[in-house]
């Protein structure tokens, strides 16, 4: 989906109508709208436009998760700081607690930045371009003859215009998710089993944790040959499935209007994982890291790349250890998620060049390596090739460099972004909510996925995928 990223004009302030009449981002909140209006009127200009004429220095605010991105985005708007000195000055306000709750409060409120953080995987980029709180950057695409759309891979550039074909923010983070297999190195070295390779199957896999646990054991003590930690969670589902060929929703990639998880490949997929966790293969899903680092867990399955820093830190000088992809499902596929994180310009800035000016900065290349190889949080680098295999990252000392070859071929990998086609994914009675309620009982070993209890979960998954588009 190469497309034209030609002038579109239809931003909030061109047409105030439209954006007047819309549901506002919080279900009635009037004063968005209003906030909205009020910018226009204030003069927010479009691109082309200057705002940042002879006179003081225009002023930003932006918005992240305080945990995940507080190291490497604070060093990436003291760059922009020190390249715009005198121009622009961008203040990095972090968001603690729930970063969705927090922006929309200040969406209501009126009070929210310039530039902000959107999620793909749980549809709050589509949500809030939906609302009319995003704004469309194909006007400044078309015009910014130094910025470059093609930086990014084919995939990302399809996903940041899945909204009426128009561009609504850019790609900061990205990853083929829950693709990686960490491992304790010295307990496998110990009790004489191989380390996991890339050829390896879930078979292969399955096979060497009933050798774990029976060294260790057998069944019934708190140590556990692999955590799995994953319930009901939309993403790692989907990527589940994938791993025996299966698909949450028809069609399987972009905008999915059935859900196919009562299909025979992921009935296959359930019906493995429930039975590992019965015979005691599985951790209980409260297990994470905490019990990796204290030993009570051989391996971590379908775990992110960018979760290298949280495995250091738990395991400290316990043990050896490293990561890489995980084993092949039967049919040779591994699974995984395309989720993609966002930045979006809040379309009721009173300075939307120079907000345009720190969301190329943001999610640059040298943004994109140091959000990476900040000391904590997530290292999930910038979606880009240039970032990805950058020598810095590919040499960074704190982790195996096997697994950060890994993590460089990582942004290769053939899955796709799904979602529900309505957006109807984390809002209260939505697909989320029917996950937990069948699949958190299937991971507690409360319900066994029949063919009959995963039809009547598809069913009422199906009738919220029949209702209008958000």
């Amino acid at each position: 989906m190469q497309g034209d990223y030609g002038a579109v004009k239809a931003t909030a302030c061109e047409q105030p109508g439209r954006n007047a009449t819309r549901r506002s981002i919080l279900g009635g909140v009037a004063g968005l709208t209003a906030a909205l209006l009020a910018a226009c009127g204030a003069g927010g200009g479009t691109a082309g436009e200057s705002t940042t004429k002879a006179g003081p220095v225009v002023e930003l605010r932006s918005h992240a998760r305080a945990g995940a991105e507080k190291d490497g985005y604070q060093k990436n708007i003291d760059a922009f700081n020190q390249q715009y000195a005198g121009r622009y000055h961008a203040t990095y306000e972090p968001v603690d607690g729930d970063l969705y709750q927090g922006e929309e409060t200040m969406m209501a409120a009126g009070t929210l930045g310039d530039v902000y953080y959107a999620h793909q995987s749980n549809l709050k980029f589509q949500e809030y371009a939906v609302k009319g709180v995003a704004l469309a950057l194909d006007s400044f695409i078309a015009k910014d003859k130094a910025f470059k759309y093609t930086d990014w891979p084919i995939r990302a550039q399809e996903a940041m215009k899945i909204i009426d074909n128009k561009v609504f923010g850019l790609p900061i983070r990205g990853q083929v998710a829950w693709m990686f297999l960490y491992w304790n190195r010295d307990l496998l070295k110990k009790l004489s089993i191989p380390e996991p390779t890339p050829d390896w199957t879930l078979d292969d896999m399955i096979t060497n944790a009933k050798k774990i646990q029976q060294a260790q054991g057998g069944p019934g003590t708190d140590f556990y040959p692999i955590g799995l930690n994953m319930g009901g969670n939309y993403e790692n589902i989907v990527a589940l499935v994938r791993r025996f060929n299966g698909e949450f929703f028809d069609p399987p990639n972009g905008a999915g209007k059935k859900c196919t998880l009562d299909a025979a490949p992921a009935l296959a997929a359930f019906k493995w994982w429930y039975d590992n966790i019965k015979a005691g293969l599985f951790a209980p899903r409260a297990y994470s890291w905490k019990e990796f680092g204290e030993g009570k867990l051989a391996m971590m399955f379908g775990r992110l790349a960018g979760e290298r820093a949280t495995a250091k830190t738990n395991v400290g000088s316990n043990f050896d250890w490293t990561f890489d992809i995980v084993p092949k499902g039967p049919t040779g596929r591994r699974g995984g998620f395309l989720s993609i994180d966002t930045n979006q310009i809040n379309a009721a800035s009173k300075n939307r060049d120079g907000a345009w000016e720190l969301l190329k900065w943001l999610t640059n290349k040298e943004s994109g390596v140091n959000l990476a190889l900040q000391p904590e949080g997530s290292l999930t680098p910038g979606f880009r090739k240039d970032v990805y295999c950058d020598e810095r990252l590919l040499n960074d000392a704190r982790f195996p460099k096997r697994g950060m070859k890994a993590n460089c071929d990582n942004i290769d990998q053939p899955e796709s972004y799904t979602y529900p086609a309505n957006f109807r994914l984390t809002q209260p009675g939505a697909i989320q909510e029917i996950l937990n309620k069948y699949l958190n009982d299937v991971a507690d070993l409360k319900q066994e996925p029949t063919p009959s209890y995963i039809k009547q979960m598809v069913q009422e998954i199906q009738t919220i995928l029949d209702m209008p588009r958000l």
